[in-house]
Formats: structure tokens, C-alpha cells, sequence
């Protein structure tokens, strides 16, 4: 299994980011058309979804993407930090600003997207580009990314929040509100309204019911990351709930509409009604302008190295976990399984006594070790934190796997 590949088995969502640029590029957007060129942007199952559902991806795609770029301009920001960046072209829109663009994303889409972006960025362009692989949920990950960073930062998330589960949510939140006490500056989202966006655009388009999007969107991101719908503020709480959420993160909130922004789409040159119609629908999807609101210091204690440890004893393996399992590690614990693994192997044993914390990738290459087995009461986690409880509590894995006190 290459590199990638691990990266694929540990996180499967980022897939999805490559059918964003397909559809930016049927939009006849110049730099998304040259880089699509260059990445392939085959996004399975893709071919079985409707074409006036389809067509409202586009147009919603579009627009986010837009918008996103007028507000890093109206930031006040010189760094623009895009969380996660996709394989979208904003680093290009962003250095023609003569603004420091910072591209963040797992490390298989930076290792692919950093490359094809710098073949079709002019000379100037390129000194502005900025690519790093990080796991939001690290604090060290985001901070270590910006160390050469001075100045205010807005920091951008557009379809992020919605993947994670509860304790992942409240990580990313906690570490976003350290880097802006650290350097100033905004974070910009309207991740709460996702599926809205997707519902008010094919409803403006069609004249139909955009619930059958919402269901679609939900079903699908949830099918696509290989985990169940996470029962978050941001998939479930109404907006009030949400303000509150953030707020009792430490930020306080502005808020604008969709409508404020957004502006003539190429997807709709054609058809100045649909678009009359779009921006009238777009005033209920909102965008959240986050600042800090105090000034806690950054309490963040350097956490522990991540290695792992694996032994066998005749038909048992025996794996310890040190430091947090996360986006970044996940593979390094599936390699290390993959290598000390057999048929021969009945029962696994994981001491997390020295584990720190566990992601969404995490937890995913803890199942495929325990679907090895013939069955889950061979799989054992022992010497857990209150930490680690709480996270396989919230996610239901204690339920997959044999919790011993």
C-alpha cells in the first residue's frame, strides 16, 4: 500500500474535494479549467446523480467559492489561511490580491494539489503560495504550519466542519481561537448552513422542494467518509444553537448573507432570471465573521511523540499507541499493523496508557485492525484515559470494541 493509498484507507473524505474543481470547471472558470487539466477529477458515483441536482452543485460550488475569495480581500488580513484547500485554484486568485495564500489539507491532497497548482502559477504567483499538510484537530499541526506567519490571519473554512464528530469539533474550535489570539485577525465560515446553500439553490433553480438535497448531501457525506452522521451543532443544531456554541468557544460572531456577496455567476450568464432568483434565496444562507472575543493565553502543553509498539505473543498481538492518533499518524499505526499481522493472529490487544487523543482516521484504522478478527470481543482497548473514553463514548466505539476496566 503506497503512500497515498494509506492516506486514502485512514481518511476517504478528501476524495471528495477533486469533485468541486470538476464542477468549478463547467462553470468556464480559467484556472479551474487549467488545473483540471492537470488533476484527475473522476469522483466515483458521480455519474448516477441527477443532472438538475447536479447542476445545482455546480452553481452552488461556484459561488461558494466566489464568495470566499471577496471576503479574504475584505478581510483586512494579508495571510489567508484555506482550511481545508481542496484542489480548488484560490491560491491563484488569492497572490493576484498580493496576499500570502496558505493552502492546508490532509497530506495526500497537498502532496497532489501543491505540484499542479505551482505548474500553472505565474512567477509572481509563486511567492505568494504557501502549501502545508496538516490535521486541524493538532494544535502544534496548524501552529507549526504558520510559524513564519507575523501579522493578522483570516482563516477560511468551507465544507470542514460538517465531517467532524463532537470531540473533533470542539479541538478544531479550541485551536483556531488560539491561532487568532496569537496573530489577530477572523475566521470566516457559513459551514453551519452547507446543506441549506445546497437546498435554496436547487429550490431557486427548479422551483422544488430542496430537502431532497439536504437528505442527499447528509447520506452522501456520510456514506463517502465511512463514518455515520455526526450528531453535531453543525449538522443538527439550529443557527441559534450554533452562535451559542461558538460563542461559548470564545468568539464573538458577525454575520452577513449569502446574498450580501454573491455575485453574477458564470454557471448562469445565460439566465439573468435564475440568478435574480438565486441571490433573493441566498439572504437565508448565512456567513459567520469570527473574532476572538478574550484573551485567554494559548495553554497548549507539547504533547507527547507518536509512536507505536506491536508484539506477539503465538496467536495474540500486543499494540501500544503513544501521542495523538490523528490524521497524520493514522497511517504510520495501519503500516506498523499491516507488518505484524497474520492469519495467525486471534485476539489484538491496543494500550492506549500513553495515548493523548483519537480522530475520526484514527478510530477508522482501529476498526479495520478489529474487522481482521472473527470477532469484535477478540478486540481489546486497555489503560484508556477519561479522555479516550469520553471519544469512543461519543463516536459509539465503545460499543464496537471491548472497553476492559
Amino acid at each position: 500500500m503506497d503512500r497515498k493509498e494509506l492516506f486514502l484507507a485512514v481518511n476517504p473524505v478528501f476524495a471528495t474535494a477533486k469533485g468541486c474543481l470538476g464542477l468549478l470547471k463547467h462553470t468556464g472558470i480559467k484556472e479551474a479549467t487549467q488545473l483540471a487539466d492537470i488533476i484527475d477529477t473522476t469522483v466515483q458515483g458521480a455519474s448516477n446523480t441527477p443532472p438538475e441536482i447536479s447542476r445545482a452543485y455546480m452553481v452552488s460550488n461556484e459561488a461558494r467559492y466566489h464568495i470566499g475569495n471577496i471576503l479574504a480581500e475584505e478581510s483586512g488580513c494579508n495571510v489567508i489561511i484555506d482550511l481545508p484547500c481542496g484542489y480548488v485554484p484560490r491560491g491563484l486568485v488569492i497572490a493576484d490580491m498580493k496576499k500570502k495564500f496558505y493552502g492546508f489539507d490532509l497530506p495526500a491532497v497537498i502532496e497532489e494539489v501543491e505540484p499542479a497548482i505551482r505548474k500553472i502559477a505565474t512567477k509572481e504567483q509563486q511567492g505568494y503560495l504557501n502549501f502545508r499538510a496538516v490535521d486541524a484537530t493538532n494544535y502544534e499541526s496548524l501552529n507549526s504550519a504558520i510559524s513564519d506567519v507575523k501579522g493578522k490571519i483570516c482563516i477560511l473554512t468551507d465544507g470542514l466542519l460538517g465531517y467532524f464528530n463532537e470531540p473533533e469539533l470542539n479541538s478544531v474550535c479550541e485551536n483556531i481561537r488560539k491561532l487568532l489570539s496569537e496573530h489577530g485577525g477572523c475566521w470566516i465560515t457559513a459551514d453551519k448552513f452547507a446543506q441549506e446553500l445546497g437546498a435554496e439553490t436547487f429550490a431557486a433553480l427548479t422551483g422544488s422542494d430542496g430537502e431532497i438535497i439536504k437528505e442527499m448531501m447528509s447520506k452522501g457525506g456520510a456514506k463517502v467518509a465511512d463514518i455515520a452522521v455526526n450528531h453535531t451543532v453543525i449538522q443538527e443544531g439550529t443557527p441559534e444553537e450554533g452562535k451559542k456554541y461558538f460563542a461559548g468557544h470564545g468568539f464573538a460572531i458577525s454575520e452577513l448573507s449569502y446574498a450580501d456577496k454573491v455575485p453574477d455567476l458564470l454557471s448562469l450568464k445565460d439566465s439573468p432570471e435564475n440568478m435574480a432568483k438565486l441571490k433573493e434565496a441566498y439572504r437565508k444562507i448565512k456567513i459567520w465573521i469570527m473574532t476572538v472575543n478574550n484573551d485567554k493565553a494559548s495553554d497548549t502543553v507539547k504533547g507527547k511523540t507518536f509512536k507505536t509498539e506491536f508484539r506477539v505473543d503465538g496467536s495474540s498481538l500486543f499494540c501500544s499507541i503513544t501521542g495523538r492518533l490523528d490524521t497524520i499518524t493514522a497511517p504510520d499505526l495501519l503500516t506498523g499493523f499491516k507488518e505484524n499481522n497474520s492469519d495467525d493472529i486471534k485476539e489484538i490487544t491496543v494500550d492506549m496508557a500513553e495515548t493523548e487523543y483519537i480522530s475520526s482516521a484514527g478510530l477508522r484504522v482501529l476498526l479495520s485492525m478489529c474487522k481482521t478478527l472473527s470477532s469484535s470481543k477478540c478486540f481489546h482497548i486497555i489503560n484508556y484515559s477519561k479522555e479516550i473514553k469520553d471519544i469512543l463514548e461519543v463516536t459509539g466505539f465503545d460499543q464496537l470494541f471491548v472497553m476492559d476496566e
